[in-house]
This record gives structure tokens, sequence and C-alpha cells, in this order.
């Protein structure tokens, strides 16, 4: 059997069993775009993978993987260092290259082709090509616009997500002693790579120790390692520039975040003349802490203009208390650059939007999708940025539905980026792009979240060069690429008029009257859906009539400039 799946859901071998073959609508695709083509193949013969094609110009790159399954926790941890034993569940979460397998997973297997569309002009006639595996051949069709997405900036529709370089270094055995040399830098680029891939342009960084307390399964420590000694603070920023550099090569340069004046627990660690660590957890605002933090701001100011990113760096908050981050805001005004400007701040919050006076203090902030509140207001809240010339994007994490956890489906995350894109957002963070616990191939419990929050990448096994993606990353590419496709051309003067793409418009601004569905928790403490079912038919409805309209949209503006 060959026939089209969707990458949108899971499946368990009896659903790939008794998939159907099907017309799939034609692919829409932008110049020097990625997409993806999901598929099942089965049942196998004597365990024997068949040879998989698809019949593509040579300038087309194709890479098909294989849906692999690790465990899951259907609740979520809750005591740090326990990692949940269970009850788990199979989660088909992680792509593994075909020419990875070394032995067939199981009878039916979902796989997916990358395929790499060529920014050279191609004609946007539809390409008629096929999906071969074995004797069986699955028909395809592929429409490509004569606008590339070279022409589209990532900035219509951002996206943040953090790094975590030391779960890296843990997960490949790079020594201590080698950390930041380069195998380390050779390795972090993989992942990083995948990141500026999909239009990322931040850089998260920590400029303490740990500064969300150690809630990942790898600890987080400071990039600028403090000292002190009779005569002050003393600061070194090896690690934070080699780091920053490692992201400015491959394109990631828009902001630099530094994680933070207000670090969870308020712990300042640094090591004494000697050598030994000491912390300390000066209240925010008082004298002491106004005393360490007036040393580290002045020195690494001059740093950043020595280095010629001070434009670029904001000092980031995340999830802090309200009063907290007023004192913030009336302490760091003070220190100023060469030129006379104030550092930039940036905050990821859980509370709702009344703080408006507060928050446009913040020239970027990224607002809890569960704290929105009314959707109408928020709505206007962002527009309300907008024209102070401020950015406002949402973010998900543990307790969040619909979410991007490895049991949630992936359509999920689709779902959500259009629904927060038709109330006129900004774009998407998330705060773990490969923050791995133990052996992600095998469980992804974690001890304090849903199982797969804390990263949407998995690592590779040897002799291979990238990592694998989750079919959450995947999607979430995709929808990305539709969004910011959707916004360049109802932005740009020669294609906003368009039908389709009006068509699209009009259907995205009806998101704003259904409310996100409905969530609740279940007896493992995992935030779950209310009436998970629904939910997901109304999800795959959804999003499946804003697909049709982007191709409409798509096939309207090709076909206006033939």
């Amino acid at each position: 059997m060959l026939a089209f799946t969707d990458l949108g859901r899971h499946y368990t071998q009896a659903e790939l069993a008794q998939a159907k073959k099907q017309k799939i609508p034609i692919i829409t695709a932008w110049r020097g775009e990625r997409i993806f083509v999901s598929f099942v193949i089965g049942p196998l013969t004597n365990g024997k993978i068949p040879d998989i094609h698809i019949d593509l110009p040579d300038n087309w790159n194709v890479k098909i993987g294989v849906v692999r399954e690790t465990s899951a926790y259907i609740g979520r941890g809750m005591t740090w260092g326990e990692i949940p034993t269970g009850p788990n569940k199979i989660a088909p979460d992680y792509v593994q290259p075909l020419v990875d397998l070394k032995n067939v997973p199981a009878p039916y297997l979902n796989c997916v082709a990358t395929i790499e569309v060529p920014d050279d002009g191609h004609s946007p006639i539809p390409l008629e090509t096929t999906i071969q595996a074995g004797d069986e051949k699955l028909p395809l069709s592929i429409l490509v616009s004569r606008m590339g997405n070279p022409d589209i900036e990532p900035s219509l529709f951002s996206l943040e997500l953090w790094e975590y370089p030391y779960a890296v270094a843990r997960f490949y055995h790079i020594p201590e002693d080698q950390l930041f040399g380069p195998e380390h830098e050779r390795l972090t680029k993989e992942n990083l790579q995948k990141y500026v891939e999909m239009g990322g342009q931040t850089i998260a960084t920590t400029i303490v120790e740990d500064p969300w307390h150690h809630q990942t399964y790898d600890a987080y420590p400071s990039l600028v390692q403090w000292t002190q000694t009779a005569d002050g603070f003393h600061f070194d920023y090896t690690n934070f520039d080699r780091y920053v550099q490692w992201s400015l090569d491959l394109g990631i340069y828009q902001k630099i975040k530094c994680f933070s004046i207000l670090p969870w627990e308020n712990e300042i660690k640094y090591r004494d003349a000697q050598g030994a660590w000491v912390t300390e957890q000066p209240a925010v605002g008082s004298d002491r802490w106004r005393e360490i933090w007036t040393a580290f701001l002045t020195d690494f100011i001059q740093h950043l203009d020595v280095k010629n990113w001070f434009d670029r760096t904001y000092m980031a908050l995340d999830e802090r208390p309200i009063e907290e981050m007023k004192t913030v805001i009336d302490f760091i005004g003070q220190f100023k650059n060469q030129l006379g400007q104030p550092l930039k701040l940036s905050g990821a919050v859980n509370y709702q939007t009344v703080a408006a006076d507060v928050l446009d203090h913040y020239e970027d902030i990224s607002i809890n999708q569960s704290d929105m509140g009314d959707p109408h207001d928020f709505k206007q809240f962002v527009a309300d940025r907008h024209a102070k010339g401020l950015e406002t994007t949402f973010y998900n994490c543990v307790g969040n539905y619909p979410s991007m956890f490895a049991l949630s489906e992936p359509i999920e995350t689709s779902y959500l980026l259009w629904y927060f894109a038709s109330l006129g957002i900004d774009g998407f963070l998330r705060w773990a792009l490969d923050a791995w616990v133990a052996d992600p191939w095998q469980s992804v419990n974690h001890w304090y979240w849903e199982s797969g929050d804390p990263f949407l990448l998995y690592p590779h096994q040897d002799g291979d060069d990238a990592p694998y993606l989750s079919p959450r990353i995947m999607m979430m590419e995709h929808t990305l690429s539709q969004i910011r496709r959707w916004r360049f051309m109802a932005t740009e003067e020669v294609t906003r008029d368009i039908r389709g793409m009006k068509t699209l418009t009009e259907y995205l601004d009806t998101l704003i009257d259904t409310p996100l569905p409905a969530k609740t928790v279940n007896e493992y403490g995992a935030t779950v859906g209310v009436n998970e079912k629904a939910d997901r038919q109304y999800m795959r409805k959804t999003v499946a009539k804003i697909e049709s309209l982007v191709a409409k949209m798509t096939m309207d503006h090709t076909s206006s400039a033939i």
C-alpha cells in the first residue's frame, strides 16, 4: 500500500493499515521554500523497505524520513529531579532519515518527504510527478509560484526559540574543558541551522547562572563568568562572545536576549578570589541588588559597544512579578551606552494585558496564550502597541492547551499559529528548541512539564549531520511560511487586491469569534482538552479551509503574473 497521510495527526499502526488512497490537492510553494509530504507504505514484505523515490528534477533536494516513536508520560512531572515512570503512551514524535534506519520499526511506515524547492525561476505550471515505493506509484502535483521565499522577511511573523548549548554538550559527550570549542560549535550549529532555516532571528543567552533555576534536565550555566575580588566584580565574556558569534555566523542577528536581571529565585552566583562559588539572593531593588547590577550593567554595556552589539541587545525577563518588573524599568534606564542610548527590554509574561502601562516599556513582549484575555481586547492591545512601534508575540508552554507537546497532535501547532496571526500578533516564542532529557529516543518524560515540552528537535545518531525534526516543528515551519506568504501579499501593492488573498483574510477575520478549545487537567496533572476528539476535528477542518485558501491565493497570484 502507498497512500497519503496527514502530517497534522498521529497514527497508530491500525490506522495506517486503513489509510485509503486519496487525491491530494495541488501543493503550492514559493521558490526557495521547503515543503513536507506525508505518506504511508506497507505492509512490508519480509521486513524489507522498498526503494522509495520521488521523480523530481536534479536541482530539487529531496530527503525521505520515517516517523519514529518514543514514550511519553500522559501526565505532568511535579517534583524536581523525579522523572515520572508512567503511565505512558506511544508518541510518534521524531522523523529519522530513511538511510539511517538500522531495522524496520513496524509493518507500516509513516514517511515524510522533505522537498526543497529551488529558487531558480521554475515555471509556475503545476509539476506533475509521482511518489514511488517499489512497484507502487502515487501521483503528486506541485505548483511553484513565481515569487520566492527570499522576497519574504521572517519578521512578517517572527520566530523565537530558546537554544540550549549545554544540553547539546551533555548529549554528545563534549568534555568540560572543550566547551565552546570546535566540536561543540559544530554540533550546536547543527541545531541553530534548523532554527535559522525557519526564520529564527533571536539569540537567547544567559548572563547569570541558571536563570530559570535549573528547570531543564541540564543546568544552563552563565555564558558570562562572574568573579568578585577585593577590587570588585570582574566579568569574562569569552563564552558569551563565542556563542553569539556562532549564531551571527549563521545569520541569526536581529536580537540578542540576555537572561536575566530577574532570574528565578533571584539567585546570583559568582566565584570568589579563591575560585569558590558564592550565592546571593538580594531582594530586588535593595542596595545590594543595585550594587551588583550596577557593576554588571556598566561593564556589559561597554563590552557591547566594543563588539558593536548594543543596538540588538535586550535585557530579557521571563515570567517575573509585575512589581519586580517595575523596579527593573526604573533602574535600567539609568544605564546608557556611549551614544546615550538605554538598553532595550524584552519580557515573556504570564498575566493579562491589563498591565499595558508597564508593558509599554518593553520594546518586545510575549504573552502566554492562556493569559491573553478577551481576544477582541487582545487584538486591540496588539494594534495599540504596533502604533507605538512595539512588538507583541505569543508563547505557549506547560499548562497550555492546545499546545505543542509530544502527545499534542501537530495540527494544534498550525491552528494556534494561524489563530494568533489572525489577531495581528507579530510572531511566536517557544522556550525550548533543544533542552533534551536523558534519552529522548526512548522517553521524553520530564520532572516538571508535560512530555516533550522542552524541545522540538531530537538529537541525531552517530554519522548523521543534522538533528531529527519532530512533526511538530515541521508543521511549525510549514505554517510560518504560509503566514508570511499571506502577510507579504496583503501588504504589497501588486498583490493585496488578488481575490484569493482577500478571501483568505476575510476567513481569518472570523476566527476571533470562536474561542480557543476549552482545557482541563487530567488525573496525572497534565493540561488536556475537555473534548479532544471534537477539538481535533474542528482544528483539522479550520486548518484545511485555510490551506485551501492559501492554495487559491497562490494560484490566483500565479495566474495574474503570467
